[in-house]
């Protein structure tokens, strides 16, 4: 089952996007990577059927978004949904020049204090729903303080009222702390109030399928040719792991998930397109995690080496 990449208009939830796919394909099992807010659009790679047993494996790489600060007032959500608990005055005199330097503070390693409303959890439980049922949280949120990386800034445009900018970050990194924090190093306050995904490494999403909306807001279903020319093979969910054919003899064992010893000859390696203009033989390491075909059925799997030099298969996870 396929991998489909999702242009996520503003408005509609990651998962109304996902229920409106499910049902164009009549499938049983659709998940999506990576929630977007309501407020935001772009990339939402879709995940149909086992595939999302990849999640792991997909979501290590960097991520970019082009997003634009509003000046002047922050919200307890850190985006425009919330309400405003904060104002102060707009920035004054505010320069390229003075901007790039704020941007410094902000490239490389970071630490970052999350949002209040956001899905990471605090004894058991999202921190959102903690302040959607008591207005506040059971532990400071200092205490959720992360470190991530922050590998390129760029300011885009700007006015004394709002600030666009484009970001390549790492896993993890949340965008409307990041407006919350350059707004403060400006001297003012600031919400994000508008954030678009560009990038889920290494995937764009001017390869990926639009969505639309109908006047009544609602998602329109998209058409059932273009849905299965957007789908992608499962493999493509986690594009860096080594893929490989096992010879047909080996599937029922396979299918059992007992370990299975093959002679080097007996395991067929597929290169990727750009594998394929490079010379030599494909480096696998002892402990890496592969994806092996054998007929019908796909594993992701752990390799390993016997004594004698052939490979030892472990396979982990049913992905076909």
């Amino acid at each position: 089952m396929p991998l489909i990449l999702v242009d996520k208009p503003e408005g509609p939830t990651s998962h109304a996007v996902v229920s409106t796919i499910k049902r164009a394909l009549g499938a049983d099992k659709v998940g999506h990577l990576g929630t977007l807010d309501p407020f935001a659009s772009g990339l939402l790679p879709i995940l149909v059927g086992n595939t999302a047993r990849l999640a792991d494996e997909a979501m290590n790489g960097e991520k970019g978004y082009l997003f634009t600060i509003g000046f002047g007032r922050e919200t307890d959500t850190l985006d425009p949904t919330g309400r405003v608990v904060a104002e102060a005055a707009l920035p004054t005199l505010l320069t390229a020049t003075l901007i790039d330097s704020a941007l410094n503070n902000f490239r490389g390693l970071i630490e970052q204090v999350p949002p209040v409303y956001s899905a990471l959890k605090m004894n058991g439980m999202p921190l959102y729903q903690h302040m959607r049922a008591t207005g506040k949280l059971p532990v400071d949120i200092e205490s959720k303080r992360r470190q991530v990386t922050v590998h390129s800034m760029s300011c885009l445009d700007f006015t004394e009222d709002w600030l666009t900018l484009r970001v390549v970050c790492s896993k993890g990194t949340y965008v409307r702390s990041l407006a919350r924090d350059i707004a403060k190093t400006l001297g003012t306050l600031g919400t994000c109030i508008k954030l678009r995904r560009e990038w889920v490494e290494p995937w764009h999403v001017d390869s990926a399928l639009k969505v639309f909306l109908e006047p009544t807001g609602r998602i329109a279903p998209p058409e059932i040719v273009e849905l299965k020319k957007a789908c992608q093979p499962p493999w493509n969910v986690a594009p860096k792991l080594k893929r490989a054919a096992l010879s047909i003899e080996h599937k029922a064992r396979f299918l059992s998930g007992n370990p299975i010893e093959v002679e080097s000859q007996k395991l067929e390696w597929i290169k990727s397109e750009k594998e394929r203009g490079s010379e030599g033989d494909l480096q696998v390491l002892a402990g890496s995690k592969v994806i092996v075909e054998c007929d019908d059925a796909i594993f992701l799997c752990d390799l390993d080496f016997s004594q004698s030099g052939s490979y030892i298969l472990q396979p982990r996870k049913k992905i076909s």
